[in-house]
């Protein structure tokens, strides 16, 4: 069916206010804005207007295209500005304690890994559909490896957060995690290239290539020509990380991987440009956060479809992800702040907060659904899984902390606890 303008300009319509106003309602509720956009993706959609008026949810969102390339498009900004933050980030004052993110972020990424392809292992009769075992089991390793940079950020900014000793050292661990959760999805992608020995030697060979461009000729040339005449446009910069994102992400579709892995890699590359950095926060990522973002989660969480006979055994595997997920992921950080050197009250609100899941999940989660590595049925119930780790952290965080003042108020990041009230 085509889709004339005044359907697209409804859907978009109804999909951001829909999605603000039930991230307005998750701030208050003391959780991140996305949760708000993915519930707007559930109530717009099969599940929910799909079952009580299937008449209005055809008539509304018959033809989801538009929606869907405006979200692919807003995916590769946020992974962009995403990779900015990661290779931004800094140790600050605490110096001496980010020097411990190392261990904790491999220990952790690779406790968690374990525990995810174990569950990959036992559950591939079930979910993987035609996908083989081995990719299947390393995608399921990357999703529980991940942690959610963007929402933990919101979270260590949040006044309510009882423990911010700890923040340069849990931000600098799950960067590095993120890191390698993204390059290890271009591995899990790669095995998935159905072009043979020869496609995929083809196709690591050119991420290899990607990334040292990316450094090599990028951050260490580019970035510097750019920004080198003091006072210019500061458009200039933006215009050549726009050019080299798109170029990333057309090479990375070429190789066989994703373009978020080509949007990522684009984003570090820019990391030392900090008027770039300082332009983007004030400019485009505005955009990104406010039209973009609650797009894509919201079209995302649209595929969520589940038959209600189905989720008594789905809610039971959920259980079971969650479970060995968090051992898996908080166990092994939590044993490595203890070899470090952190104490057990300080390892384990480091441990919680390595294991928030929310955007990243969610990225990998649809990433892996696009590519059919993961069924619907999956997706669903991974998704919830990563919402719960997400809602349940600074509670927790909260519970285990003594209560101390809370520190004066600071701006918070969209992904995070909620945008800034205005005003």
């Amino acid at each position: 069916m085509a889709m004339n303008t005044a359907s697209i300009f409804l859907q978009l319509l109804v999909i951001l206010g829909i999605s603000h106003c039930l991230g307005r309602i998750s701030y208050w509720l003391g959780q991140p804005a996305v949760i708000g956009y993915l519930l707007t993706g559930v109530v717009v959609g099969p599940m929910v207007l799909g079952a009580f008026d299937p008449g209005l949810s055809s008539a509304l969102f018959a033809n989801l295209s538009g929606l869907m390339v405006l979200g692919k498009i807003g995916l590769i900004f946020i992974m962009f500005g995403l990779g900015l933050e990661a290779g931004a980030t800094e140790p600050g004052p605490a110096q001496a304690k980010a020097g411990k993110a190392l261990p904790i972020a491999l220990c952790g990424f690779i406790g968690a890994g374990l525990a995810g392809m174990l569950l990959g292992h036992i559950s591939h009769g079930v979910f993987s559909g035609h996908v083989e075992r081995l990719p299947y089991m390393l995608f399921f390793g990357v999703v529980m490896g991940a942690t959610a940079v963007p929402v933990l950020a919101g979270i260590l900014a949040d006044p309510r957060f009882p423990h911010r000793s700890l923040s340069p050292l849990v931000m600098n661990a799950a960067v590095i995690t993120d890191i390698l959760a993204w390059f290890a999805l271009s591995l899990v992608l790669v095995l998935l290239s159905s072009k043979g020995t020869s496609g995929i030697f083809y196709s690591a060979i050119t991420l290899v290539v990607l990334v040292a461009v990316a450094e090599l000729v990028v951050s260490r040339r580019l970035v510097g020509a750019s920004g080198a005449a003091a006072g210019c446009d500061p458009s200039r910069p933006l215009i050549a990380a726009l050019i080299v994102l798109f170029a990333f992400c057309v090479i990375t579709d070429l190789a066989n991987a994703h373009v978020t892995i080509g949007a990522f890699v684009a984003g570090i590359a820019f990391r030392k440009h900090k008027g770039l950095r300082e332009f983007w926060e004030k400019g485009p990522q505005p955009l990104v956060n406010l039209f973009f973002a609650p797009l894509f989660f919201g079209t995302a969480a649209m595929n969520v479809q589940i038959d209600a006979a189905s989720w008594p055994g789905l809610l039971a595997w959920g259980g079971l992800f969650f479970l060995v997920g968090a051992v898996g992921k908080a166990g092994s950080s939590y044993l490595a702040a203890r070899f470090t050197g952190l104490d057990r009250p300080d390892a384990f609100v480091l441990a919680t907060l390595m294991h928030t899941k929310g955007v990243m999940e969610i990225i990998l989660l649809t990433v892996g659904l696009e590519i059919g590595v993961i069924t619907a049925d999956l997706y669903a119930i991974l998704m919830v899984v990563a919402l719960l780790a997400t809602v349940i952290t600074l509670p927790v965080v909260r519970r285990v902390t003594p209560r101390r003042q809370a520190p004066a108020a600071q701006p918070q990041v969209l992904f995070g606890q909620g945008e800034k009230r205005a005003g």
